[in-house]
């Protein structure tokens, strides 16, 4: 990376695209991703699992996202450090709070799937003033229905289905825990239904069907 001072990387990451900008920008670039390769190497709990390359597109990701945040907080520089030990932070900021993310979603997925087992148990529960052959037929059904989401479903699609319609998440909320856009868990929560009346129509089953033995 070239040496330069405070005001030389203000001059060239202020200029209008050329040469010298798209240097600066690529030094830095290649400063940050070191670092974060740095970061993510003393908190790899996080990652574990990951190849090294999986690790390092992670890394670029981040660079280039720090990037866009020091051009548009250039403004914000007072020269009171090196600008590289400035830039520094926004970089690791960007890694921490992924890990941040990181850390809960696996968490929350990994409670969510947990609790998964204890749904079923609680439908069944307190139905003493339900008559045998009912109680026989939503057992049925819910085991039918179990089977269905566990090996008819992907994983992503069992615990979205889960986490909205059984544990009562926002919509928000469960987007945020599996990386994923509102309208993309609209997407996967349509699909994973979709796929389930197939399930139930191909047993010549309907939802109407299922819902039947719940009805008081």
């Amino acid at each position: 990376m070239v040496n330069r001072s405070n005001e030389d990387w203000l001059r060239a990451l202020s200029e209008k695209p050329g040469e010298a900008q798209a240097e600066a920008l690529q030094d830095l670039r290649d400063f940050f991703v070191r670092a974060v390769l740095v970061y993510l190497s003393l908190h790899r709990t996080e990652l574990a699992g990951w190849s090294r390359e999986d690790v390092r597109g992670l890394a670029e990701d981040l660079a280039q996202e720090a990037l866009l945040d020091i051009r548009a907080s250039l403004d914000g520089f007072r020269g009171d450090s090196k600008f590289t030990t400035w830039a520094y932070r926004f970089v690791i900021n960007r890694a921490a709070s992924e890990l941040r993310r990181r850390r809960y979603q696996n968490q929350s997925l990994d409670r969510l799937r947990e609790q998964e087992p204890a749904f079923f148990q609680a439908v069944l529960s307190d139905q003493d003033k339900v008559e045998p052959e009912q109680l026989a037929d939503r057992r049925y059904y819910l085991e039918l229905l179990r089977e269905i989401i566990e090996t008819e479903l992907s994983e992503r699609q069992r615990t979205a289905l889960i986490a909205v319609h059984w544990h009562g998440r926002s919509m928000d909320e469960v987007a945020e825990m599996m990386g994923l856009t509102r309208n993309a868990l609209y997407k996967l929560l349509h699909d994973a239904r979709k796929r389930i009346k197939a399930s139930l129509q191909a047993r010549h089953l309907s939802e109407g069907d299922i819902l039947a033995p719940f009805q008081e």
